[in-house]
């Protein structure tokens, strides 16, 4: 399986209610700026992790992955995801994008991706 493309959901005044889904196994793509986050809820019985792929250099060095615990029954709000620390490049068919992997269970995890 490939990654999954989400769709980010505007907050609008008028309110949001976002829908929600299981990554697969191989992870999400998603967008990056600075109003997008990602809404995550573990509801399984065992933890989580979320993990942020960056794609930024500082100095020549890597800048590390953001990786977010997420304990059994906790929903967590990931971000800002910033186009210039998690974002691929111009050039890249994955511009302006961000790759997302998660570990324990699939389908305890539910998943948003939402901007202001």
């Amino acid at each position: 399986m490939a990654r999954q493309s989400v769709a980010t959901q505007p907050i609008t005044r008028a309110g949001t209610a976002p829908t929600a889904a299981s990554p697969n196994a191989d992870g999400d793509i998603v967008d990056t700026g600075g109003t997008v986050f990602l809404l995550v809820s573990n509801t399984g019985a065992a933890p989580a992790t979320v993990t942020v792929k960056t794609q930024a250099t500082y100095d020549g060095l890597a800048v590390s992955d953001l990786t977010v615990a997420l304990p059994a029954g906790a929903t967590k709000a990931i971000g800002p995801l910033s186009s210039a620390t998690f974002g691929f490049g111009p050039s890249d068919a994955n511009a302006k994008r961000a790759f997302v992997d998660y570990t324990g269970t699939p389908a305890d995890i539910k998943r948003s991706v939402l901007s202001f």
